[in-house]
């Protein structure tokens, strides 16, 4: 696996690398959280702009991230807009979307730029192709917040994401039994001995938390962990999960 390098975090080797959500619904939380952030063990820090009260406008958005990026200037910034149908918080148009993309590109503020596999796929491919232009990371995602998807599905689907050039490739699923678990960990097991480049995924919820501590074992490059308020089920708090990574090795 050749790993991702952003301000000498090198994803995909050594231990897992802690990504913390920055949830907040305004300017005040937001510097709350930050100040949070300071106290707390973390590699990288996911910009959760759909939690905003005010998501739906672009510059507002662009310049909540220039906020965080002057607040941490030496950790790597992912910036993500979680459209509802993948378990966000605030439903956009594909228009929208898309232009909130490029937007946050071209500022040059975030070092990764998430993007979900199953928006439109021209436009996909179209803002993977600007991301690079400009330098900055792609991380392709998907998320399934009601079952966890076949062994055949999950492979087939982080597979695309490494065609499609994305840097890194990111899962999420939610389990039904321990068995989607197992599920969950072969499908990363097997993917992490077919691509080249990181991959990240988690099982979700209290039966998949186990995924998020030894995901590392069979592929997974970053974890998520809490710092204050979470953004999906079972996520562990940042420096207990700190710790665990470093017992586990």
């Amino acid at each position: 696996m050749k790993p991702v390098i952003i301000k000498n975090i090198e994803i995909g080797k050594g231990l897992p690398k802690i990504a913390v959500p920055l949830v907040a619904a305004n300017t005040q939380e937001l510097e709350q959280a930050l100040r949070v952030l300071k106290e707390t063990a973390f590699d990288i820090i996911e910009f959760r702009a759909d939690f905003f009260q005010a998501a739906l406008d672009a510059d507002f958005i662009a310049e909540q991230l220039g906020i965080t990026r002057q607040a941490f200037p030496d950790k790597p910034l992912l910036f993500t807009f979680r459209r509802a149908q993948e378990g966000g918080n605030t439903p956009c148009s594909d228009e929208y979307y898309f232009e909130l993309l490029e937007k946050i590109i071209r500022s040059k503020q975030a070092d990764i730029i998430d993007i979900e596999l199953f928006a439109e796929e021209s436009s996909v491919k179209q803002t993977i192709a600007l991301a690079h232009e400009y330098q900055t990371a792609t991380l392709l995602c998907n998320h399934d917040f009601q079952a966890t998807p076949s062994l055949a599905d999950i492979t087939g689907r982080l597979k695309t994401m490494a065609e499609w050039g994305a840097d890194i490739c990111k899962i999420a699923v939610m389990p039904q039994s321990p068995q989607d678990v197992l599920t969950l960990l072969q499908a990363t097991y097997d993917v992490s001995q077919i691509i080249d480049r990181p991959i990240i995924t988690m099982s979700m919820g209290k039966t998949g938390a186990v995924s998020r501590l030894a995901g590392s074992a069979f592929g997974s490059a970053i974890t998520f962990g809490a710092a204050q308020k979470t953004s999906a089920p079972g996520q562990i708090d940042a420096n207990e999960l700190r710790k665990i990574l470093a017992i586990l090795g």
